[in-house]
């Protein structure tokens, strides 16, 4: 059966017998409508100061702690305790108060449960930092334990340079001899700011653009890495737009000028995109059959072709058609097109 924070902590306020001391409380933990209010704005609904707010709050807690506070709360300790322990002794704070209170609507359950953690023992709050969200745990060790194994993960993922699918972080972390429940490491990992999961499923280096990406050539850039061949602009936005990467829907014509003006992409047939980390080379079609020669020497027809085809998505008559440019290919007495400049 859910545990009705609200109606726990409503009984146990009934201990504070002032009533503006009551409702500074309410106030400060949204226990009516779930809006946590400033020390400020409930200052200025009582012509006090911010600081005297606080002195309020602080002595309430107090009082409600000499009260036997945690006998009213033992239903709540119960729940509380059973999620920490199976995560690892330190989850998420979002992911805390919206999991405890999953089954209920009120915003105000939200408010109840923030206070009875505020209030318990030994649980302690953990502000935001560069590495990791805001955190709840009821062990003194367990973020320190947290940030031993996201350090090794960050380090894995920095020998990998790539995004890598939950069961392969889960057999990076076993081969660094990081023995954690899976339930326990997928909670650090929610925790931390440092790794995070992509669109496909995929987790990364929150650096990364496959995992964060900005604007559209970002999002381009994932959807060519999952796809794994060159697509035309219009099939890039589509994709884009079907996994959901960016919060409106992605343009094709500003995909196609995204794309054009960044050197990771490269232009390999009518609207056609690959990778240039796939070793396609920039270029124009007389280019690619240029830098072929130089590579080969004179070669044959059919050769050049298929070499140029393999690169570019054009028909086999532009590749001729460019051949035919004596400026720069002639034939020798065998029939093979070399370099005239």
């Amino acid at each position: 059966m859910a545990i009705k924070y609200k109606q726990l902590v409503d009984n146990a306020l009934k201990n504070i017998s002032n009533e503006r001391t009551r409702d500074i409380v309410y106030l400060r933990f949204g226990l009516e409508d779930g809006q946590r209010k400033t020390l400020e704005a409930i200052g200025h609904k009582y012509g006090i100061t911010r600081e005297r707010v606080r002195q309020i709050e602080e002595a309430a807690f107090s009082d409600l702690k000499k009260s036997g506070i945690n006998n009213f709360f033992k239903p709540a300790f119960s729940s509380i305790d059973s999620f920490l322990n199976q995560e690892g002794k330190i989850v998420r704070e979002e992911r805390l108060l919206s999991t405890l209170t999953k089954s209920d609507n009120l915003h105000s359950q939200r408010g109840s449960l923030f206070l009875i953690l505020t209030l318990g023992i030994p649980y302690q709050r953990f502000v935001e930092s560069d590495n990791f969200h805001p955190l709840w745990s009821n062990s003194k060790d367990a973020l320190n334990k947290a940030e031993k194994a996201i350090n090794q993960l960050v380090n894995n993922l920095e020998e990998i340079q790539t995004p890598i699918s939950q069961d392969d972080i889960l057999n990076s972390s076993k081969k660094s001899g990081i023995n954690l429940d899976t339930k326990v490491l997928l909670s650090y990992l929610d925790a931390t700011k440092q790794i995070n999961q992509n669109n496909f499923g995929q987790f990364g280096l929150i650096k990364w653009p496959e995992i964060s990406p900005r604007g559209a050539k970002d999002r381009a850039y994932i959807v060519l890495k999952e796809q794994a061949k060159p697509l035309h602009f219009r099939d890039v936005a589509n994709f884009i737009n079907k996994a959901k990467l960016g919060s409106g829907l992605a343009q094709a014509q500003t995909v196609h000028n995204e794309l054009i003006k960044d050197d990771r992409f490269v232009l390999v047939g009518r609207g056609t995109y690959a990778l240039k980390e796939w070793g396609y080379q920039a270029g124009t079609v007389k280019d690619i059959i240029i830098q072929t020669l130089k590579d080969n020497g004179p070669l044959a027809k059919e050769d050049i072709l298929d070499k140029v085809l393999n690169t570019r998505f054009v028909k086999p008559n532009t590749v001729l058609i460019n051949l035919q440019n004596r400026e720069y290919f002639n034939k020798n007495e065998e029939g093979k097109y070399f370099l005239t400049r």
